[in-house]
């Protein structure tokens, strides 16, 4: 590979100089690394590319773009890991770690849906919320409700997946999920926020953990799985 012969006559002519010590012992680590490695041939897909240099890349984009960034870096180790407790062939494991992270990209479940609400004026408005289920490896999905005008299926989509990662890093044995209410809850009362968690609660098929609400509305929600 062009890169990896370029570090190489660098690790040389750094040896030739003695007051690049440092720098030339750092590269006489590295080069052997990445000259034993050559399984990763991992590509961000053209319509990501151009995220970098997007000044206002969608939410969700900017997770699949970074996701495909650390899917280069690791791939390497991940083939070298699982040759060292199977006797599978590189070929194989190529192809294993590349289902592994084929899965890991995908969200495996996003709920949009509307339902009316009847204000406590009399008056009627059409009430939308979204629920995300990134990962259902694990389950239950672990994953809040947040009520703001700026949800949307893009937003609930990106969090469920950064959910997915972080129980992964800190290994927590939960799938990634979000969920969301597209309203101001200081617009309506606590009445009305009452009726709205409860019909959303009910369109759920599965639920997550509640995070920027209250006490009460999580009693809301459980009042409402009881009814189920």
């Amino acid at each position: 590979m062009f890169h990896i012969r370029r570090l190489t006559r660098s690790s040389i002519a750094l040896k030739q100089a003695p007051t690049n010590d440092i720098i030339h012992n750092t590269l006489i680590r590295i080069v052997p690394a990445f000259q034993t490695r050559g399984y990763a041939d991992h590509q961000i897909p053209d319509r990501l590319k151009d995220i970098p240099d997007d000044p206002d890349p969608n939410f969700f984009d900017m997770v699949e773009y970074f996701f495909h960034r650390a899917c280069q870096i690791v791939e390497d180790k991940l083939v070298e890991d699982i040759g060292k407790r199977s006797r599978m062939s590189v070929e194989e494991r190529k192809k294993k770690v590349k289902g592994i992270l084929m899965l890991m990209e995908q969200c495996d479940h996003i709920l949009e849906t509307s339902f009316p609400l009847r204000r406590d004026s009399g008056d009627y408005e059409m009430i939308t919320g979204y629920r995300a289920q990134h990962s259902t490896h694990r389950t239950p999905c672990k994953g809040g409700i947040r009520f703001s005008m700026d949800v949307s299926r893009d937003e609930v989509k990106a969090l469920s997946a950064l959910m997915t990662f972080k129980c992964a890093c800190v290994d927590v044995p939960f799938g990634g999920a979000k969920a969301g209410i597209k309203i101001n809850p200081k617009l309506y009362s606590e009445h009305e926020l009452e009726k709205i968690t409860r019909r959303f609660t009910l369109e759920l098929a599965k639920k997550g953990f509640i995070v920027n609400t209250r006490k009460i509305i999580t009693q809301w929600l459980l009042i409402a799985l009881t009814l189920l």
